[in-house]
Formats: C-alpha cells, sequence, structure tokens
C-alpha cells in the first residue's frame, strides 16, 4: 500500500484568491489526471517504460541478499553504510531498518504502476496498425512485471514457501487509500502464476534473431517461472519452465573470451534480462563509489570458494583496488565507472534451476541434474572434468555451492539458504564472533514490515521478532 502526503499552501489574502479564480479554475493543458492519462499507445508506452524503471528495486535486494549472507563484508572505507543489515541489527523503523523494508514501497509503487496503466491498454488510441499491435505486448509486459512484484516482495517479507502461511497483500487494482489485509502465500503465488501465464499467451514467439534482453518476452518470462517454481518446490514445472528457456537457445552459454565482457557491458551474452542504466551508478556505487571508496567487499569465505587459476570468474566477478578486493560485476563500463547494466535474470542461472531440480525431484534424475551442472562449469573451469553423483544430497550440495559461486551479488544467497533451511556461516576474517552465524529459521531471514505501514494499516500483520 502506498499512502501520499498532501501539502496545503495557505494564501494570504482573499483578494488575492478572487483575483486569480478565472486563472485556477481553468484545467492546465499539461496536468495528469484519471480521465486524461494514457489516452494513446505512445502514453502506454511511457507507463510501461515507467514500470520497468520501478524495476530497479531489484538492485536493492542484490545489495541486502549480499550484506545478510556470506558473500559480503564492510569495505575498508565503510563508515556505517550498511552496517546495521550486516550485524543483523535491523528493525522495523526507517533508521535502522531502511536496507531492509524499502523494497516493500518500491515493489507496490511498481504494481500500482501497473494497476494504473494497466485498464487503459485496451481503451487506449493507435495512431498506426504498427502501434496496434503492440497493445498486447504491452499488457503482457504489464502483467508479468506485477507477477514479478508480488514474487519479490514474498521473497523478503515471507518465511520458507507454504501455502497457509502469511503471504503479502494482493493488490490488482491502483488504490492508494486501500489498507489490505495479507493473503496467504498461496493465494498469492495462484496470482503469481496467473499473471505470468497469462502474460504469455498474448506475447509472441520468440528467436534468437527477435529477441530482446531488455523487454520481457516469452523466454524471459518462462525464466522468471522457473525462478518462481523452484522457490514453490514445484519442481517439474521449474524443469518445464528451464528446458523451454535452454531449448530455445537464445542465450547459450559462453566461454572464457565472451564471459568476463558481460560484466563490463561490452556483451549481452547470457543476459535474459536486464535493466538498462545509460548513466546511472545505481548498482555499482552501492559496493565501491565513483571516487573508489570501498564500502562493501566480498567476503574472505567467498573468494576462497573459487580456484583462482583457472576459474573464469574469479577474475570477472574481483578486482584488487589500493591492495582491497572489489566486487567488480558492477565496477565499470564504457559509460563510465560504477555505470552498469542491472543482470537480472542469466542463462546460468537457468541451469542451475534445472539442475536443483532434477535432484529434488521425487524420482531424481542424477544424471540429468549432474549434465546442467557439469555443462555450466565446463563454460567457467579450464580444464574441467565432469564429475558424476552418488545421491540427491550430494548433487544438491554441489549445486548450492554452484549457485554461491555463479550468482554472487545478483540477489539470490540469503533467499537460497532460507528456502533451504541453512544457516549464514562467515568466516571469522569477515565478521565478528556475535554476527559470524544467522542460524537457520531466525526470525531475521523474515524481513520486517515497514513500521510506517503498520501504524497506517490497521489491517496489516507484522511479522514475527519485530
Amino acid at each position: 500500500m502506498i499512502t501520499k502526503k498532501y501539502f496545503i499552501l495557505l494564501l494570504a489574502g482573499f483578494s488575492i484568491l478572487s483575483s486569480c479564480k478565472k486563472e485556477l479554475d481553468q484545467n492546465p493543458y499539461d496536468t495528469f489526471n484519471e480521465a486524461n492519462a494514457f489516452q494513446t499507445i505512445e502514453d502506454i508506452n511511457k507507463g510501461v517504460n515507467g514500470a520497468y524503471g520501478r524495476y530497479g528495486a531489484y538492485a536493492n535486494d542484490m545489495y541486502v541478499s549480499a550484506l545478510v549472507s556470506d558473500e559480503a563484508k564492510l569495505g575498508i572505507n565503510n563508515s556505517g553504510q550498511g552496517a546495521l543489515t550486516y550485524r543483523y541489527q535491523y528493525a522495523s523503523d526507517a533508521t535502522t531498518g531502511g536496507d531492509v523494508t524499502s523494497a516493500f514501497y518500491d515493489y507496490y509503487s511498481l504494481i500500482d504502476q501497473v494497476n494504473r496503466v494497466l485498464p487503459k491498454v485496451a481503451t487506449a488510441i493507435a495512431a498506426n496498425p504498427a502501434e496496434e499491435a503492440s497493445r498486447d505486448s504491452y499488457k503482457a509486459q504489464l502483467l508479468a512485471l506485477r507477477g514479478i512484484a508480488h514474487f519479490e516482495l514474498m521473497r523478503n517479507y515471507c518465511g520458507v514457501y507454504d501455502p497457509a502461511a502469511l503471504g503479502v497483500p494482493i493488490m490488482t487494482q491502483s488504490e492508494v487509500f486501500a489498507k489490505p489485509a495479507r493473503n496467504t502465500m498461496g493465494e498469492v503465488m495462484t496470482q503469481i502464476e496467473t499473471d505470468l501465464s497469462d502474460a504469455k499467451t498474448l506475447l509472441p514467439a520468440v528467436t534468437p534473431g527477435t529477441f530482446s534482453d531488455t523487454a520481457l518476452n516469452k523466454i524471459s518470462v518462462a525464466g522468471f517461472q522457473a525462478r518462481i517454481a523452484l522457490y514453490k518446490g514445484d519442481y517439474a514445472a521449474a524443469i518445464t519452465y528451464a528446458t523451454e528457456v535452454i531449448n530455445s537457445n537464445v542465450k547459450p552459454l559462453v566461454d572464457a573470451s565472451t564471459f568476463p565482457l558481460i560484466w563490463t557491458d561490452q556483451s549481452t551474452a547470457e543476459l535474459l534480462f536486464r535493466i538498462r542504466y545509460a548513466t546511472s551508478s545505481a548498482i555499482g556505487s552501492l559496493w565501491t563509489t565513483t571516487s573508489n571508496s570501498i564500502y562493501i567487499s566480498p567476503s574472505d569465505k567467498l573468494l576462497d570458494a573459487y580456484d583462482p587459476d583457472n576459474d573464469i570468474r574469479f577474475d570477472s566477478y574481483f578486482a584488487g583496488l589500493g591492495g582491497s578486493p572489489v566486487v567488480y560485476k558492477f565496477f565499470i563500463s564504457a559509460r563510465g565507472g560504477r555505470v552498469v547494466d542491472m543482470k537480472a535474470l542469466r542463462t546460468a542461472e537457468i541451469y542451475l534451476i534445472r539442475a536443483e531440480a532434477y535432484a529434488k525431484s521425487a524420482s531424481p534424475n542424477l544424471t540429468l541434474g549432474a549434465d546442467d551442472l557439469n555443462a555450466l562449469r565446463a563454460m567457467r573451469i579450464n580444464g574441467y572434468t565432469p564429475e558424476s553423483f552418488a545421491t540427491a544430497t550430494d548433487l544438491i550440495n554441489a549445486v548450492m555451492e554452484e549457485r554461491y559461486k555463479e550468482l554472487c551479488f545478483e540477489g539470490f544467497r540469503i533467499y537460497d539458504l532460507k528456502r533451504n533451511n541453512l544457516p549464514v556461516n562467515r568466516a571469522s576474517t569477515d565478521a565478528a564472533p556475535e554476527w559470524q552465524t544467522l542460524p537457520a529459521g531466525n526470525y531475521r531471514f523474515v524481513f520486517p514490515i515497514p513500521n510506517s505501514e503498520i501504524l497506517v494499516n490497521p489491517n496489516m500483520v507484522q511479522n514475527p521478532g519485530y
């Protein structure tokens, strides 16, 4: 729920009001209201772009996931940035909990944007046949973004998936003054799956030649469906959706000659969905500022997980600056220092989703799961020898370790640990003893609903522990 603050300007003197009355009664040609907004397909296009812009909230998920897991540690120039979050000292107030509560409003802001534009898609006027053909695509992209935003809210503010457990409010209409109660996780998941399924129905088929990684399409939506199915524990669906993405061959895995170029925005290989930043350092400066102050560093534990001589990810993901390691994934592009795109969905994740789903299926398929894991490793590790696994547990552990190395700082680690009921275990060189461990199932794996929301919405229920 998003609340608005209204400011009243008190004008002194009735004569001033009277003299201006004629002017004030006029409706300026450049003002927005519900009646004249989104009248044309071009207006709809701008509304869709605005919704994509609000998905930039995912950058904060990347930041928070690193801070509260074992991916990161406080950098040498840190003067308090993210420190309370890193030390598990966050609460529901904005002062201590700003890092972990901001996503609540950010994603509902995205959802509200969608819900404002979506009803206008059918009635917007098209200037030409080409615009008319885009109507279904815009509707589909809005539906997909709404489903993805509800999913991100559940990942942040709900526990391990349980259809009967407390979820988040479902919002399918723009209601600024609504006071919604929390739906169950099952109800929210049904809405998410419906939005994504409806979106795919409206979208055209995609080929490697027509694929775009900056607009949601049939294949990238399938990628999000695979991610969501894995979170839900629907492993058959996760395999189906992951296979749809992999078999499309729109963004195949690449070798050592191309992979490093992804992280300096010289290549879009393996990118299924990204948010383009032309001039913004919104992601890069979360870790290292444009003046080279290192706020957040990769953890010693993470750095030690790689074979630096043979794993091409090590030099692609990390670099040294003044003798200290920095997160190089978001460090530089030709557009400037820390000006890099947000990579929200990659082919590598899809291989790891399918590998995990094969291992966790009711009848685990260790051969196919190992094939997916080995396919990824072969592209990342020089001289790699394929590995086989005797048990499903062995394969699951290997996939979790590979997700840790492949997807670090991309917004997964804390959610991976939570959904697998695993603790956070930091190295002694990364954290003081009192915040080295977050036990499995600890309430801090679920972030607090903002206190400001609790105060204005009597129907909202706070998460346990806060």
